[in-house]
């Protein structure tokens, strides 16, 4: 089984998806025998009854994933971080520069759990393009990838081991 690397407040997260998305086909069950026996028709003349069946499949297989998922996660603690080689829970600040336009970004992201991105606060998954091109990575490491914009070069310029030592732009 493959493990999946979540802080623990992700975890909490998934556990209460799971038990909403319970909740959810619960009520659903309830309101599709009710569409069943209202109408007194079979499901064949029952198109009401037929969205629920089909929403009833779609909610089983999402919490089918949650299940999945929470069985394969692994709590990391993102407040160790490494700050000799990029890994899960790193702060690490690098260069990003796209061989078709010359195009060069310095940037800062935190590597942070599975599903756990999120752009507007800098911070990707470690299973993501971005994060995987990056992890085990150095200070003054580079690295070849191909992204949707082309050909780019990744340089690692320095990991922090927190947000208050990231150098303010």
């Amino acid at each position: 089984m493959a493990r999946i690397y979540v802080s623990e407040e992700r975890l909490k997260k998934l556990q209460r998806e799971l038990e909403d998305a319970h909740a959810g086909l619960s009520g659903l069950r309830k309101e599709k025998n009710l569409a069943y026996t209202a109408t007194g028709d079979t499901w064949h003349d029952n198109p009401y009854f037929n969205k629920l069946t089909q929403d009833e499949e779609t909610l089983a297989r999402k919490i089918a994933e949650i299940q999945q998922t929470i069985s394969e996660a692994e709590i990391y603690n993102p407040s160790v971080r490494n700050i000799e080689q990029v890994r899960l829970g790193s702060i690490v600040r690098f260069a990003r520069r796209y061989k078709n336009n010359s195009e060069e970004t310095d940037e800062t992201w935190e590597i942070v759990g599975f599903g756990e991105t999120d752009v507007p606060q800098n911070r990707v998954a470690y299973n993501a393009p971005l994060g995987a091109a990056l992890i085990g990575m150095g200070p003054g490491d580079t690295k070849q990838a191909t992204t949707p914009k082309g050909a780019v070069e990744y340089e690692v310029i320095d990991l922090y081991p927190d947000w208050d030592a990231v150098p303010k732009k």
